[in-house]
């Protein structure tokens, strides 16, 4: 209730008292407390809206950050929020970074098969030797390695209690490698449309017209992902550097393991 309204409210409460009961002292003593229970009441309650802000702020702290609730209240309806806790945005980065591996990198995690080597086995197979160095995308050429510098994704670390921003930050990355799968796939189809058959010689007018389609998409595609590789260095070195901070020391789990635990 708005205080004016209040006021006004309290005013009719106090003539309605003062005009339907007697004048005695006792009366006008008990008016004087009622009156001074109406008055704390009328100017000390908080607003409606008060109350559900301060119930909307009920939130759990964990290691010093602050994680979301999972649902929150708009116009008396209850909807769920976007992802936002801990929990769910590691889980997030896990779930992302296997489809980028797999989609990249590493063809299967029990073998040791890469796109890479398939790219370069597909590129002497349309002849493309006599016009393109073997060995393009170097930027594919990803193992994973057990260091926390300049590796890319193959190096990433979760730790526990890293802060939402940083852990935002590597999905943020992650997914601009996601994009580029799809670029992988079209390399694939242009390769293997140029294959050569068994006794067939190189043309040179036809492996000049796979040649060119296939550097329309590599070659912005392998800058792109060098950007992406120093990006994600740096939130390498980031991670590693807050969780240095941590007031409890911690190994960290590489992402790798995380993804494919039954592999080692």
């Amino acid at each position: 209730m708005k205080p004016h309204r209040a006021h006004r409210f309290l005013r009719k409460v106090l003539d309605f008292f003062h005009l339907s009961t007697p004048s005695s002292k006792g009366a006008v003593k008990a008016r004087s407390k009622f009156s001074a229970k109406l008055w704390c009441v009328a100017t000390t309650t908080p607003p409606l809206h008060s109350i559900s802000a301060s119930r909307g702020c009920d939130q759990t702290e964990v290691n010093g950050q602050v994680d979301d609730p999972p649902q929150y209240s708009f116009d008396g309806a209850v909807l769920e929020k976007p992802i936002s806790t801990r929990s769910q945005l590691e889980g997030r980065i896990v779930k992302l970074w296997k489809k980028v591996w797999l989609g990249l990198y590493q063809i299967d995690d029990n073998e040791d098969r890469y796109h890479v080597e398939r790219l370069e086995a597909l590129s002497l197979g349309a002849g493309l030797t006599r016009t393109y160095r073997v060995g393009e995308l170097q930027v594919l050429r990803r193992h994973f390695l057990r260091s926390e510098t300049n590796n890319g994704i193959a190096s990433l670390k979760l730790f526990r209690g890293l802060s939402l921003s940083t852990l935002l930050s590597v999905i943020h990355i992650l997914e601009a490698y996601e994009s580029e799968i799809e670029n992988l796939r079209l390399l694939y189809s242009i390769l293997r449309r140029g294959q050569l058959s068994l006794h067939e010689t190189a043309d040179l007018a036809q492996t000049a017209v796979v040649r060119t389609e296939y550097m329309a998409i590599a070659e912005p595609m392998e800058k792109r992902i060098r950007q992406y590789d120093i990006r994600m260095n740096v939130v390498n070195m980031d991670i590693c550097d807050e969780a240095m901070g941590f007031y409890e020391r911690q190994k960290g789990e590489y992402i790798y393991h995380k993804a494919f635990p039954n592999a080692w």
